[in-house]
Formats: C-alpha cells, structure tokens, sequence
C-alpha cells in the first residue's frame, strides 16, 4: 500500500508539472513526452498466483501533424501483488509474492482524427517490447496492443487508454491489462 501511495504522489506531482512546462513552449514540435499511471490487472496463470497492482510510465512519442499515424515508446515500472490460495482439500494454503515489472515498449499508434480542432480524439496502438520480471521471470519478449482516447486541452492532452499486454514466458500465461490516464505535452 505504501508504494502505491508514493507512486500516486508522484503521478500527482508530474501531473500538475506538466501544464506549467507546456505553457513555456509554444512550437508545434511533432515530439511529445507524457508520464500515467494507474491500475494493473494480471490474468491468465499470473492471474491465478497475482491480484491487482499499479503502473507508472513515462512516454515519449512522434507524430507529424500531416499524418494520423504516430510512434510512441512507453518505459514503465508495474506492481501485481501477490497472493495467497486458501486450503484446498488435503492441499495446505500458499502464499505467491508480489512481482514488479520494468518494462519498455515501441508502440505503433493511429489517431481517428476528425476535425482539427477536435476536443476528443480516439485512438489504436500495438506494439512489441521487454519485459523484466522478479520472482524468477527475468527477461522476456512480448506483444500489446488496445486503445484509448486524447482529450486536447489548453496547454498539453490529457489521456486514457487500456491495453493487452501477452508476455512470452515457458509454460505460464503472463498477461496483463493496464488502465493507464496520464497527459502529453510538446517540449
């Protein structure tokens, strides 16, 4: 509980830091940089052994305002906590650990983009990345995809989004679904 408490003091930190930042630049640069948070729901066999936890990203992204599609690389700190199964029969309970994750992704994104002033745009993203695992799962290569929607406000974009993350490991299903909100800002 208390790291996420310091991590959603921090989130709020950068948050309310990233209007001011924005505010300072007026270029129509195509760079972007953002940080999120939020909630982190594992499912499949870490589902079975972790419970829900938090997520912390920092974002990087291009996109050329001629075009809807853009390129985001995503560099994250996730949290699943851990879990204990009850007595079951003969078989006493077992207690799983938490598990933190580090992970780095390149994303591909495709904004459906309407009118140029347009308050809420939608968009759709997939990409592959690393993932870095404690409890013994070390590095592994994976995929995600999902979706989400930019709401375009005075001085920087605030978002939501939701993706599938499918980590390949030997024998266990990791995956998990970040449900992530943070704000972009031009530099």
């Amino acid at each position: 509980m208390k790291k996420l408490l310091v991590g959603a003091a921090v989130f709020a930190a950068m948050v309310a830091a990233a209007p001011m930042s924005q505010a300072q630049s007026t270029t129509s640069s195509p760079v972007t940089f953002g940080i999120s948070g939020g909630l982190t729901v594992p499912f499949g066999s870490l589902g079975d052994v972790n419970s829900s936890g938090f997520n912390l990203q920092g974002h990087a992204g291009l996109k050329p305002s001629s075009v809807p599609f853009g390129v985001r690389a995503d560099l994250g700190l996730w949290t699943t906590a851990g879990k204990t199964i009850p007595n079951v029969g003969e078989v006493t309970g077992v207690s799983y650990p938490s598990t933190t994750w580090t992970t780095v992704n390149v994303n591909a994104v495709y904004n459906f983009e309407g009118a140029k002033d347009a308050v809420l745009v939608p968009y759709v993203l997939g990409g592959v990345g690393m993932y870095n695992g404690t409890r013994g799962f070390g590095t592994k290569f994976g995929v995600n995809g999902g979706g989400g929607v930019t709401f375009k406000l005075s001085g920087f974009d605030a978002f939501a989004e939701a993706r599938v993350h499918n980590i390949f490991t030997d024998g266990f299903s990791a995956r998990m679904i970040p449900i992530s909100f943070g704000v972009n800002f031009k530099p």
